[in-house]
């Protein structure tokens, strides 16, 4: 059987390649890569050192057809909906436009004119088609056409389109949480979407309009290897960070939003020093691209009495100094050993929050009111006021409160129970399997070309 793996970014690049989820169907079938031009600035990873055991091809990216579609995404977002996760995102996509842009598509969007824009904005993308992608497939001939994605980006609208003009199966693995909800920039939908769990099947369907059927718990290909066994246990690694064994470690996970974690540090670290938090060691890991927060250059050289640097990231937070260190891709094992030996976890918003609690450690997510950042626009998301409502899931809203929320979290290392409470109520967001990820969607792709032959 015949499979092309299109693959367009950096982040793609860590979650779904060095995972080793297509290393299956590299085993049993022909695999083609297809990434963008070489150069393009999305993938800035050289492919040589991936080890791909596996043919691969470069497509150049279409620009006006990507512009266009863009342009109907945006006078999409723009449109006026009912409801607090639409207010935001109106809010959100205007700021990031700008005041012309943002004049100009609100236009587009309003009720009437969107209907004759989106005929025209159609009309003229089938009119420029993308004969190099249309050249691939039938050079390649595939049975089967996979996009791991976060449902925007380069390649998922022509796939859209000439997947289904070819009638060759497309399927789409959801790269993150958010995707269904706030990234989605698809004109049409794929035939399959594979989702991280319930949470993002219920968005897919009502965000998408994708058939429930269609939509598909899979899980999260980056958390897979979740279910390994950690390379260091705890022991060893209070060893690594002079860490007493019975002392609590907290950990804290920066974010990609700008929040100062500079100061949130410096709280914690006083709170310990005056006996707020007793037996409490404070252990940070900044974001892989959220460059330590607001002012993230004075964290590597603060005097930190209870705050050590996570080692892995170490370098990341030194090269800040000299350059612009952009994207990251920490090795996902690291984070395993992290969250495996750490009690506890606290975060300015990010998707570790959920990784922690598969691993079972009590979380706090801190949205503090005084900073704008993690406003009203964050709040009112569909998959984040979901996780703000999990009882479990602790969260700090003021600057004043953290400290004592903190406490709150500690009090619960070692409560089995709410250990128990925590797993449960993540799989809402990641389903769980026994078999790993690559087993599965072996399985799958097989199933689906038997039956679109048949």
């Amino acid at each position: 059987m015949k499979i092309l793996v299109f693959v367009e970014h950096d982040i793609v690049i860590r979650h779904f390649l060095n995972s080793g989820v297509f290393d299956k169907l590299i085993d049993h079938h022909d695999v083609v890569f297809v990434f963008p031009e070489k150069g393009y600035k999305r993938v800035t990873i050289d492919i040589a050192t991936l080890g791909l055991d596996a043919p691969v091809h470069h497509l150049t990216v279409h620009v006006r057809r990507l512009k266009l579609c863009q342009g109907l995404f945006l006078a999409d977002m723009l449109r006026w909906r009912k409801g607090r996760h639409f207010t935001a995102m109106r809010r959100f996509h205007r700021k990031a436009v700008g005041l012309r842009a943002s004049l100009i598509y609100s236009v587009l969007a309003l009720p009437g004119v969107f209907h004759c824009f989106r005929r025209w904005s159609t009309l003229l993308i089938g009119k420029i088609p993308n004969r190099e992608l249309d050249a691939l497939l039938a050079h390649e001939c595939p049975d089967v056409l996979i996009h791991p994605s976060v449902l925007g980006g380069v390649f998922i609208n022509d796939l859209v389109v000439a997947s289904s003009a070819s009638n060759i199966p497309l399927v789409v693995l959801m790269n993150s949480w958010d995707n269904p909800s706030t990234k989605r920039a698809m004109i049409g939908q794929p035939d399959w979407l594979l989702v991280w769990g319930p949470q993002t099947h219920a968005h897919a369907v009502e965000f998408i309009g994708m058939p429930p059927e269609k939509v598909i718990c899979f899980g999260a290909a980056q958390f897979d290897l979740y279910r390994n066994q950690p390379r260091i246990n705890r022991e060893e690694f209070c060893r690594r960070y002079g860490i007493g064994n019975d002392t609590r470690i907290l950990l804290y996970a920066g974010s990609s939003r700008g929040a100062d974690e500079f100061s949130h540090l410096c709280i914690l670290d006083d709170a310990i020093e005056r006996g707020e938090l007793v037996n409490v060691s404070v252990v940070y890991r900044p974001h892989p691209w959220g460059g330590g927060g607001a002012g993230g250059d004075r964290i590597l050289d603060y005097s930190w009495r209870h705050v050590q640097i996570e080692q892995t990231m170490h370098g990341y937070l030194l090269r800040m100094k000299t350059e612009n260190p952009g994207i990251t891709i920490p090795d996902y094992r690291d984070t395993h050993d992290l969250l495996s030996c750490v009690d506890a976890l606290v975060s300015p918003l990010s998707t570790i929050l959920i990784e922690g609690a598969l691993h079972g450690k009590p979380i706090l997510c801190l949205l503090p009111e005084q900073e704008d950042a993690f406003g009203n626009f964050t709040r009112d998301l569909s998959h984040f006021e979901e996780f703000f409502s999990e009882p479990c899931f602790f969260m700090a809203r003021s600057l004043d409160s953290f400290v004592p929320e903190v406490r709150h979290l500690i009090s619960k290392v070692g409560d089995t129970h709410f250990t128990a409470t925590l797993k449960q109520a993540s799989s809402h967001y990641v389903s769980y399997f026994d078999r790993a990820y690559s087993e599965r969607l072996l399985d799958f792709i097989e199933n689906l070309a038997v039956s679109n032959k048949s």
